[in-house]
């Protein structure tokens, strides 16, 4: 056996798995197939080459190809699920399971990651479309609603002026409208098996997800089933792939919930996720055999404390050419106004500057929107449009809130995400067959 003698001779690793990739890779393990979508949403190629390295695609074609059901997790990063493992025998199961096979060369492994910002907004618009916040212009929990007009340069931060892009209520643009890049579902047609009288994917979790901003936005294009408790979700599951349904979306929001209101290292994280695990054996139980489970997550979460809380309000030289705040406490979106593009352009830089100064340390990074493209991927018209003049994404477990905008709700929460750390970044994708 020879050694390389240069880098160039050595083998590639194999690109770690990304949330964009999943849908449109489960999709075709599944014996399914995808239309082509726009720029910068995921192609076919890449979907095939995802499945192909993942070691998913059916040897025999689309007529040997298994269902596939899709566990998204809100808020379960791969940091989390491995150092609560103990408490979760099932997935505890799969994780060494997934990381004997990456040992042995066979599988991705558990190690996958989310996009940028690591938030539920941007993550499942990305997994939904393939296409990375840069181009859906889903940038963040919240943005500058689009129908306003301009910022003014006396302005002041006020939360009237925001527009979530989670709930999208008030006066707002029509998701579906605005976010027009077409989702894998809408994406998805037959192979080469026959089309029956069955849908070719459905969604499930809460009722009301059915028709919401959120989901027209980035999930929209697959019945949906309601089921608000985490308990009922496995029989819909089986349910439909016993139908006949190829492509299964199960939703699961309750760790998030949980990590939100008190932490994900509370004993109430804890509960959740061994209402997880339980879910998981269940869903491997009654699912018909040779069905394929890959469970993933949007985003993982970290803890923060009142001594991690910076204030703008409580330093002038932060809140100076401020006139919007937007994103979330981890990854915040700074609105400058002016009378031109190059007045807005010069002020953003000098508060991008003051901001790099005061933070320091307490800051991973703080960019221009010029900028921005080399974490949430290159811009589009639309993004351009609602992305904060100046981001901040916060380093270790700080955050920045301003008391103008934010609710008392989320002055005080305790598990927060949004940022580029590790922690917040790093899935689980982890994939077993029934």
């Amino acid at each position: 056996m020879t050694t390389p003698n240069n880098p160039g001779d050595r083998p590639t690793a194999a690109p770690v798995p990304h949330l964009r990739e999943v849908l449109g890779a489960a999709a075709l393990a599944s014996g399914l197939s995808l239309a082509d979508g726009p720029d910068g949403a995921l192609t076919r190629a890449q979907a095939e080459d995802a499945a192909v390295r993942w070691g998913l695609m059916p040897v025999g074609g689309a007529a040997s190809a298994p269902p596939t059901v899709i566990v998204l997790v809100d808020g379960l990063g791969l940091d989390q699920l491995r150092e609560r493992r103990g408490h979760a025998p099932v997935l505890r199961g799969l994780l060494a399971d997934s990381e004997a096979a990456a040992r042995a060369g066979q599988g991705p492994g558990p190690d996958a990651v989310t996009c940028r910002p690591s938030t539920t907004a941007a993550a499942l618009t990305a997994l939904g479309t393939g296409a990375l916040p840069g181009t859906t212009g889903m940038v963040g929990y919240s943005v500058r609603n689009p129908l306003l007009p301009p910022a003014s340069a006396e302005g002041a931060p006020a939360g009237s002026d925001l527009l979530s892009l989670i709930s999208w209520e008030g006066h707002c643009p029509d998701p579906r409208a605005w976010q027009d890049v077409p989702t894998i579902f809408e994406r998805l047609r037959p192979a080469d098996r026959p089309a029956a009288d069955r849908p070719l994917a459905v969604t499930i979790g809460p009722a009301r997800f059915a028709g919401s901003g959120l989901t027209e936005a980035g999930l929209r294009g697959a019945p949906h089933i309601g089921a608000d408790a985490m308990e009922s979700r496995a029989g819909h599951a089986a349910e439909a792939l016993r139908r006949g349904v190829p492509l299964v979306y199960l939703y699961v929001g309750e760790l998030d919930h949980a990590g939100h209101a008190h932490g994900w290292r509370s004993q109430k994280w804890l509960a959740q996720l061994e209402r997880l695990d339980a879910l998981m054996a269940e869903l491997v139980r009654r699912v018909p055999g040779g069905t394929r489970i890959m469970l993933t997550a949007d985003h993982g979460m970290v803890d923060t404390d009142d001594e991690h809380r910076l204030l703008v309000t409580d330093s002038p030289l932060l809140m100076r050419d401020v006139a919007c705040v937007a994103g979330e406490p981890r990854f915040t979106h700074l609105y400058v106004g002016g009378r031109d593009d190059a007045e807005r352009s010069e002020r953003a830089a000098a508060v991008a500057e003051r901001w790099r100064a005061e933070l320091g340390e307490r800051a991973l990074w703080v960019g221009t929107r010029d900028e921005a493209g080399e974490h949430l991927g290159p811009l589009s018209e639309r993004a351009r449009g609602v992305t904060g003049d100046v981001l901040v994404a916060a380093a270790g477990a700080w955050v920045v809130l301003d008391p103008r905008v934010h609710a008392d709700a989320v002055l005080g929460m305790p598990g927060v995400h949004g940022s580029f750390t590790g922690a917040e970044t790093r899935i689980p994708l982890l994939i077993t067959s029934a």
